[in-house]
């Protein structure tokens, strides 16, 4: 064969190897048109279709950026862990509006301690002369709360706001700047700087698609590593699980979180004056509101468990290695009360009462964080003890 001829022979195989290239990279250019074209599809669906196909727990709100779903799991009109009661106020009845966060949800609708609050109401009086109304959402703090209280509290026109303020973690979630929406059953931390929305829908620069697939893996994933994550996170009345909610590691890892808020030298630095100044900004907002109608207002101090069990104090020191001598425990009493008291709101700090109880029974569900029947049984008790002669006085005027 010739040189003509091999070389023919040469040029004819690159120009198909070249072909068949240029064929591959077609397909391969095809295939990431049609993959990305179905992302941007699927993107579209799930901000169309959102309030018609996403039925989770959660739902959004433009102004508190997310709500509990209405009439799911036994809820009420606005969400809240309480039956219905009539926005018309029956004359006679004494309305207190009881506001939290997802301690008014441990123990269920009839075991949580707002239940068991107006339960004592009935008992003294002989009959119902109390609405207690448990108005509380989880992962909210104090501002979000007077979000709230604006758009859906009120319009229950309560006699006097018990806000429920828990030491262990309303401080350190009060970042003014946060704002945490739930959309597609998605969980997303926005910055209200730069909050934007359009027809009354938040404007997301996330992939709500690659959000919503990584946060369900995360939860399949606990569910098949830890038996536990299957156990209701708020066993119902009657109900005083040992099953615990979390991996031991998980929960010395949150509590040790908290634990940092009560650190020293990270106060003489300044690490959490903006969180401090806007729950104070968002309690003067509280007092301002209720004060223009009329409506008397205290505040329940509610312990964090390592402040009530020193078994557990003990440990999160040996496990993370803290020298004990660096942290004030009860530091987020300390500065709440001071400003409480200049702003001559009246207030309980359940705290005495808890470690006096604590050191004869759990009074926390086994690593959980919220209380168990008996915590919610003692922080009745208290709150009753306390608003009795208040109320009291107030019925008889």
């Amino acid at each position: 064969m010739s040189e003509t001829e091999n070389s023919s022979k040469k040029s004819d195989g690159l120009f198909k190897d070249r072909i068949k290239l240029r064929k591959f990279a077609i397909k391969i250019v095809a295939s990431c048109i049609v993959i990305l074209f179905c992302f941007l599809l699927l993107e579209i669906l799930m901000i169309i279709l959102e309030p018609y196909v996403f039925k989770g727990f959660y739902q959004y709100d433009r102004d508190l950026g997310f709500k509990v779903r209405p009439y799911t799991n036994g809820t009420n009109r606005f969400g809240f862990n309480a039956r219905d009661f009539s926005l018309n106020k029956t004359d006679g009845i004494f309305r207190i509006l009881v506001v939290g966060d997802s301690f008014n949800w441990a123990g269920g609708k009839e075991g949580n301690y707002t239940a068991l609050l107006e339960k004592k109401f009935e008992k003294y009086y002989g009959r119902h002369r109390v609405d207690i109304i448990n108005a509380g959402y989880p992962m909210t703090h104090t501002g979000e709360q007077l979000a709230m209280l604006k758009k859906y509290g009120l319009q229950y026109h309560p006699d006097m706001v018990f806000l429920g303020f828990f030491a262990g973690n309303d401080f350190l979630n009060a970042d003014p700047y946060r704002k945490l929406i739930v959309v597609n059953d998605t969980y997303f931390n926005i910055d209200t700087r730069q909050e934007k929305t359009f027809l009354g829908y938040p404007v997301i620069l996330k992939s709500r698609l690659w959000y919503f697939i990584k946060q369900k893996i995360t939860v399949f994933r606990k569910i098949n590593t830890d038996d536990t994550q299957q156990k209701n996170v708020w066993p119902q009345e009657g109900q005083n699980s040992t099953a615990c909610i979390f991996s031991e590691g998980e929960f010395l890892d949150i509590e040790k979180h908290r634990l940092e808020f009560c650190n020293i030298s990270s106060h003489q630095r300044g690490k959490y004056k903006k969180n401090i100044d806007y729950i104070f900004q968002s309690l003067s907002g509280m007092q301002q509101l209720l004060a223009e109608r009329k409506i008397k207002f205290v505040v329940g101090i509610y312990p964090d468990e390592f402040q009530v069990s020193n078994t557990l104090l003990m440990d999160i020191f040996q496990s993370f290695g803290l020298e004990k001598n660096n942290y004030d425990v009860e530091l987020m009493q300390h500065i709440l009360k001071k400003e409480l008291e200049s702003k001559h709101i009246p207030y309980i700090d359940m705290l005495d009462y808890f470690k006096t109880k604590g050191n004869k029974e759990p009074l926390y569900l086994c690593r959980n964080t919220h209380w168990n029947s008996a915590g919610n049984e003692l922080a009745a008790t208290v709150i009753f003890q306390y608003l009795l002669p208040r109320v009291d006085s107030m019925m008889k005027q």
